[in-house]
């Protein structure tokens, strides 16, 4: 490839390493008696086919596009301060806004530049979701151009053109995950005819994408899945199974749990229940749930169980089968710098719209925010999905975020989803305390842009509009309202006459 022999010359010196000639003649030039000359003129060659959207190496001879004025007549060109606004975001500068610039110029029937193509599609190489909203505007200069660059050609693939029983691996999960929304039942089909020659991982990754438009249509596949003699497949089977409403997996689960570990939630008491309610391992019973175990969970087998069911129960069964509310089942798993069981019912939580549990998480745990948990995966993700709820909670107990807390900040900077009122207040609030004493306000800095992002325009804007213009303001809030000043410049795009 042409653009590494080029850089490599020149990052090494050309009184160490001339550029090959080979290199030259794919770009289409000569051999000088100059070398510095010959590599500066190749780096600029290889930096415009580059550009075009081209591998280097396969420049000559590159098919030229036809005409495509039919494409782009029915839509506005885009002004040029809006088009300077994109370049900005891809430059790096607000980047942050491109999914809604993208909508805006969608919604008001703007063509995207196409000297900025390229860059568009680099940026949807780092952004999958990015690619996801791209796809549809690209147009036929834009898909014609994807085609040409290697990296960026999965971008105008056509889905619909995979054939499910010959495509690689990847190509038929991007079919799946495609044509699960539109036709679940033709997936179903689909893997039906080819699930015993699936390999194990691919088959996990096929049974996690089922859990889009899940239904009682995936029962029979699901309870093959969990049937299958890798442990990992079976895993991945359950949770599904567990959430369809009938299944025999389901039921036999609720009656082993019912049976065996709803009076185990008392840490006092669970030792010596669990000894009497599985005495051995010779329950038949028992095996397909203790097959589930990893090597590590079954040296200690009563209490890997007791952790998988925990995992696994619905928690509405949770409360019925054990006779406990919410607050009582989360002290009773709180080991201290144990976490496993605190964990994987967080976990559990997650896969349901479980609410009634969130203000009994956050009563328990807000208590002292030194527990182990709150470093944890699991309550990272569940902060992260229950963040609104989360806030309102301390602004209730007038819980100030601090250096014991300030971990809440890093769960809000990846809130990307649209900020409620009441989260964006209850941030401002909190950030207005920090700035009066209880940490520095830079420690807001990122998590005050975001929040400037993903609120509701009007209601930052009503930030702007009561703000002191000759009073101090520190450089995070400076960010903030330059980032909401930014959104709005975005909405009053306007096509040219």
């Amino acid at each position: 490839m042409s653009w590494p022999s080029v850089l490599q010359t020149l990052l090494i010196g050309v009184d160490r390493r001339k550029l090959p000639a080979e290199t030259a003649a794919g770009l289409g030039l000569a051999i000088t008696d100059d070398p510095v000359r010959t590599a500066l003129e190749a780096l600029s060659s290889a930096a415009l086919l580059r550009k075009a959207g081209t591998v280097p190496a396969s420049a000559t001879g590159l098919e030229r596009p036809e005409q495509r004025a039919e494409d782009e007549s029915a839509q506005m060109v885009l002004p040029d301060p809006a088009v300077r606004d994109l370049q900005r975001m891809l430059g790096g500068s607000y980047s942050e806004g491109l999914p809604e610039f993208l909508s805006l110029l969608q919604d008001h029937g703007y063509r995207l530049p196409p000297e900025l193509l390229p860059d568009l599609l680099d940026q949807c190489l780092r952004e999958s979701a990015l690619a996801a909203q791209l796809a549809p505007m690209l147009g036929k200069r834009g898909l014609w151009l994807a085609q040409q660059n290697e990296r960026w050609r999965h971008l105008a693939a056509d889905v619909s053109a995979i054939d499910w029983f010959t495509a690689s691996f990847e190509e038929r999960r991007r079919l799946l995950e495609a044509t699960r929304n539109r036709n679940p039942l033709l997936t179903i089909a689909w893997l039906e005819k080819t699930w015993i020659e699936e390999k194990a991982e691919h088959k996990v990754q096929f049974i996690h994408l089922l859990n889009i438009r899940l239904s009682e249509m995936d029962t029979d596949l699901l309870e093959r899945a969990f049937q299958d003699k890798n442990r990992e497949v079976r895993l991945a089977a359950l949770p599904l199974l567990v959430f369809l409403p009938e299944n025999a997996t389901r039921t036999a689960l609720l009656a082993f749990f019912k049976e065996k570990f709803a009076g185990a939630f008392p840490a006092h008491k669970r030792e010596k229940y669990l000894q009497s309610t599985l005495p051995d391992l010779s329950d038949a019973e028992l095996k397909p749930w203790f097959d589930l175990l990893s090597k590590k969970e079954k040296s200690d087998w009563r209490n890997g169980l007791f952790q998988l069911f925990v995992r696994f129960v619905p928690p509405a069964d949770l409360l019925s089968f054990t006779g406990h509310s919410p607050a009582e089942i989360i002290q009773a798993l709180d080991g201290g710098n144990q976490t496993n069981l605190a964990e994987v019912l967080l976990e559990n939580l997650l896969r349901y719209e479980s609410e009634s549990w969130v203000e009994a998480v956050s009563q328990h745990y807000c208590k002292q925010f030194r527990y182990p948990l709150w470093q944890k995966t699991a309550m990272q993700n569940f902060m992260s999905r229950h963040a609104e709820s989360l806030m309102q909670h301390l602004a209730a107990k007038n819980t100030s975020l601090d250096y014991d807390n300030q971990f809440i900040l890093r769960v809000l900077e990846k809130n990307r989803r649209p900020w409620s009122k009441s989260l964006f207040n209850n941030l401002l609030q909190q950030y207005r305390s920090a700035v009066n004493g209880n940490m520095p306000g830079w420690h807001y800095s990122l998590v005050l842009q975001i929040a400037a992002w993903h609120c509701h325009l009007p209601d930052g804007l009503a930030l702007l509009n009561t703000s002191d213009p000759g009073a101090y303001q520190p450089k995070e809030w400076m960010a903030f309202q330059q980032v909401l000043q930014f959104r709005k410049q975005m909405r009053e795009v306007r096509s040219e006459k």
